[in-house]
C-alpha cells in the first residue's frame, strides 16, 4: 500500500469511530467535515473546486424557473470543461509542469453532472445545501467511487442506523477488498504474471496476453477498492450502489457493460447515450458517443478515443446479431458449450482492443 492509501484507510477508520460517538443528527455533518479536512490537507485545489462546484450546482437548483435551464446547461458545460482540461493537461502536459492533485475529480464531476441533469429534467427530489454537501463530501466514495446517485443517498441518510450485522459485513468486505487489491492484483497479476509476460510485449500475440492480464488486474484492483468503499459505507450505515456484478460471467458485450463499472456505464447510458439517441435517432452514433465518453473519463487521448469506437463497434455488432435472431445457431448448443463460446468471444473482443489500437498507433496507420 502507498502512503496515500495508508492515510486514507486510517482517516476512514477514525471517521467511522468518531461518527458513531456523535448524536444521530450530527453524524452526516461529521462525515462531510472529515472529508473536507482530508481532501483539503492532501489536495487543496481539489477541495476548493469540489466546494465551488457544489455551490454552483445548488445555485442552479435554486435559480428561478425562467433561467434554470440555461444556468443548469452552463454549469454542466463548465464542470465538463474543467474535467476535460485537467485530463488533457495530465495526458499531454510537459514533464516540467507541476499540476495540482485533484483527488476524486472523475467521480465528483460525474456526480455533479448527474444532479444537474436531473434538475434540468425536473426529476430531482427536494434538495437543500446541507444534504447536497453531505452527498458530495462522502469520504468512502471520494477516491475510487462508485458514482452513486443523489436520491438513493438521501434515502440512505434517512434510513441509516447502528446495525451490528452491517458493521461486521462492512469489515468483512473491506478485508476481502484489500485481499483482492494486494494479493491478487498487485502481487499475483501485476508483479508475478507481469514479470513473465513483459518480454512478450514486442509481439502482437504477446500484447494480447498482456491485455488479458491487464483486464484481470483492473478487475481485481478496481473491484477491490470498490469493496473497500462499500464496506466503509456499510459501517457508516449507508448501502451504496454496487459497481460490479460478476463481469467475467458476461455472455456478450452488452451484458458485460451492464456488469462492469455499473455506475459509470449507467451514467453514460442516462446522460450521453439517451440524449444523443433522441437527437440523432441513430443507435450507433449514440453508442459511440457513450463509449467515447467512457473512454475519455479514463484519459483524454487518441488511444481512448479509438478505444471507445472499438467497443462501440463491438456493442453494435452484438446488437445486430441479436436482431438477426442468432444466425449462427448458438442457442441450439448445450448450455455449457454455448456459455463457453459466448464468454470466450466476449473476453477475446475485450482483450483485443489494446493490442490492435497500440499496433495501429505504433505503425502510424492512424
Amino acid at each position: 500500500m502507498t502512503d496515500f492509501e495508508i492515510i486514507h484507510f486510517l482517516w476512514l477508520v477514525a471517521t467511522c469511530g468518531l461518527t458513531w460517538l456523535l448524536p444521530a443528527r450530527w453524524q452526516t455533518d461529521l462525515i462531510a467535515a472529515s472529508t473536507l479536512c482530508f481532501i483539503g490537507l492532501l489536495a487543496p485545489w481539489s477541495a476548493l473546486w469540489l466546494l465551488g462546484a457544489s455551490l454552483l450546482v445548488y445555485a442552479s437548483y435554486r435559480a428561478p424557473l425562467g433561467i434554470r435551464p440555461r444556468m443548469t446547461g452552463a454549469s454542466v458545460l463548465l464542470i465538463a470543461t474543467v474535467f476535460l482540461v485537467y485530463q488533457g493537461i495530465e495526458a499531454y502536459g510537459q514533464a516540467s509542469w507541476t499540476i495540482p492533485a485533484m483527488i476524486g475529480l472523475s467521480y465528483y464531476s460525474c456526480r455533479h453532472i448527474h444532479v444537474l441533469m436531473e434538475i434540468y429534467k425536473g426529476n430531482l427530489p427536494s434538495m437543500n445545501l446541507r444534504s447536497y454537501l453531505h452527498y458530495q463530501f462522502f469520504l468512502p466514495t471520494l477516491v475510487a467511487g462508485p458514482i452513486h446517485r443523489y436520491p438513493n443517498f438521501i434515502r440512505q441518510c434517512e434510513r441509516r442506523r447502528w446495525d451490528r450485522a452491517q458493521l461486521t459485513g462492512g469489515m468483512e468486505r473491506i478485508l476481502y477488498g484489500y485481499a483482492k487489491v494486494i494479493i491478487i492484483g498487485n502481487y499475483l497479476l501485476d508483479l508475478e504474471l507481469g514479470r513473465i509476460l513483459s518480454p512478450l510485449a514486442e509481439h502482437f500475440a504477446g500484447l494480447w496476453l498482456i491485455s488479458a492480464k491487464d483486464w484481470l488486474y483492473l478487475y481485481a484492483v478496481f473491484s477491490g477498492y470498490t469493496d473497500v468503499a462499500l464496506g466503509f459505507s456499510l459501517i457508516l450505515g449507508f448501502r451504496i450502489e454496487e459497481n460490479f456484478n460478476a463481469p467475467l460471467k458476461a455472455i456478450n458485450l452488452i451484458d458485460f457493460w451492464q456488469r462492469w463499472h455499473i455506475t459509470l456505464s449507467s451514467w453514460c447510458r442516462d446522460y450521453v447515450f439517451r440524449p444523443v439517441q433522441a437527437i440523432t435517432r441513430n443507435q450507433f452514433i449514440a453508442v459511440s458517443a457513450a463509449m467515447i465518453a467512457l473512454g475519455i473519463w479514463h484519459q483524454l487521448s487518441l488511444y481512448y478515443l479509438l478505444w471507445g469506437l472499438y467497443h462501440a463497434l463491438g456493442i453494435t455488432l452484438c446488437r445486430l446479431y441479436q436482431l438477426h435472431n442468432d444466425p449462427l445457431g448458438l442457442r441450439r448448443l448445450p448450455p455449457l458449450l454455448r456459455h463457453g463460446v459466448t464468454r470466450s468471444a466476449t473476453f477475446t473482443w475485450l482483450t483485443g482492443g489494446m493490442p490492435l489500437i497500440t499496433t495501429l498507433l505504433a505503425t502510424g496507420t492512424i
